[in-house]
């Protein structure tokens, strides 16, 4: 089902440059401005400086142009270099969550690319801004600087097994970076270990946890250039979707840009669908007693969110029967359960008039993480009149992707934060090696 390869990885030369954890960096997509000022003050050479420069439009030659110039810089420099042979390579991060440590473990390779539906499926919608920006990246470096991150399913755990061993040796490069994450890699030369683990996964269908705007960007790379055998593949790192170490937050929603908005008349309105129960105050703590009571909610099978129009309240909105949702019949049963399908369609759509048309142009809805400072600053822009409303959500949980996965669908937009992020700069695929 899906094919994984070898390939002659680029790592950062760390004689040649400095300590790892000032060079790597998250994903794009999760780099905001103040974070992205943090990573270019750690070192030159931050993966950063590519993945999330400021582009400049009437730059020469475009702009993504320096971005291709500084890849090729890199390489002359010898601050990146390929490794010797074709390797799999062994990811492991470490990390805290809520007060409890983590560990996740994914095997990186290059996995051939296909149209979703084969052995490769995704599981959300993507944004076309996103894609055509990481398109014309990659256009400029000809090279994967991030990572796609994939599921197979292995309930025997035989994969995982057969990494074991090679995590007993010391780690060809680690890092520690600003939040507080741990990353070490391990190189996989021999080949017959190689051999083995393409024949374990031969047989599973991968399923993309994260990453799904880079895995279309490659594919839409690939037929663009159909006499590169390099550009074929994909660089992933794959996990086992029964590990432990696979956390998933909620992503929160902001809106904005609503004309005529009355936070009254919107509340009001949500009583039909919505039991609707008053939080006094607008504290942190306030929220945090939101968030608790939306988990427990959640955990007796009910659908909750939680709800800041500004002012001195907050508010809890309890959908009162899923049988709201059955009406609509476009979509299976897995996917009309799904929080964030109920958000969209019965408040998004029909109480603020945002269309999935809006959703995918990016006009009214802010995605947030979920991080206290980031809920905090979204809270204090609905405040100050910025924005309409504060959306919290629970976290999707793993089953809920696979049922709707399952059924040959893709759930909303930004429906899971899979935390840690799969890091970029640990290992680099490039098209040109």
């Amino acid at each position: 089902m899906a094919e994984i390869i070898p390939f002659r990885g680029y790592r950062y030369d760390t004689r040649v440059t400095e300590d790892l954890g000032k060079l790597i960096a998250p994903p794009y997509d999760v780099i905001d401005a103040p974070l992205r000022d943090t990573l270019f003050r750690l070192s030159p050479s931050n993966i950063a400086h590519i993945t999330r420069a400021q582009r400049v439009e009437d730059a020469p030659g475009g702009p993504y142009a320096d971005a291709g110039r500084l890849w090729a810089q890199w390489r002359e420099q010898g601050i990146v270099k390929p490794d010797d042979s074709p390797c799999l390579y062994v990811y492991e991060q470490f990390f805290v969550v809520h007060g409890r440590r983590f560990s996740r473990t994914a095997l990186v390779g290059a996995v051939r690319l296909e149209p979703f539906g084969g052995g490769v499926r995704p599981h959300e919608h993507t944004l076309a801004a996103p894609r055509m920006d990481r398109l014309d990246l990659m256009r400029a470096t000809r090279a994967q600087l991030g990572q796609v991150f994939g599921l197979y399913n292995d309930p025997a755990g035989t994969i995982v097994r057969l990494l074991d061993p090679i995590k007993k040796g010391r780690p060809i490069s680690q890092a520690a970076d600003r939040q507080d994450l741990l990353h070490r890699l391990w190189i996989v030369s021999d080949p017959p270990t190689i051999a083995t683990l393409q024949k374990a996964l031969r047989d599973r269908e991968i399923l993309i946890a994260d990453g799904h705007h880079r895995y279309e960007t490659s594919l839409a790379f690939s037929q663009e250039h159909p006499e590169l055998e390099s550009a074929k593949f994909r660089m992933m790192s794959l996990v086992d979707s029964s590990s432990v170490g696979l956390v998933i937050l909620p992503i929160h929603r902001l809106v904005k840009g609503l004309k005529d908005f009355r936070p009254e008349d919107f509340a009001a309105g949500l009583r039909r669908a919505f039991e609707v129960k008053l939080y006094p105050g607008d504290t942190p703590a306030v929220r945090t007693a939101v968030l608790e009571a939306m988990r427990e909610l959640k955990e007796n099978g009910q659908h909750a969110f939680g709800l800041y129009l500004g002012g001195k309240d907050h508010h809890l909105l309890v959908l009162r029967g899923e049988e709201l949702m059955d009406a609509r019949q476009d979509h299976s049963q897995a996917w009309r359960r799904l929080d964030v399908s109920i958000l969209h369609r019965l408040v998004l759509e029909e109480h603020m008039g945002i269309t999935p048309e809006r959703l995918e142009a990016q006009a009214n809805v802010v995605y947030i993480q979920d991080f206290p400072h980031a809920i905090q600053e979204a809270a204090a822009r609905v405040a100050a009149g910025e924005c309409q409303a504060l959306f919290l959500m629970n976290p999707t949980s793993i089953a809920e992707v696979q049922a709707v996965a399952g059924q040959r669908e893709r759930m909303p937009q930004k429906s899971t934060f899979f935390y840690p992020k799969i890091y970029t700069g640990m290992v680099f695929y490039s098209m040109d090696a």
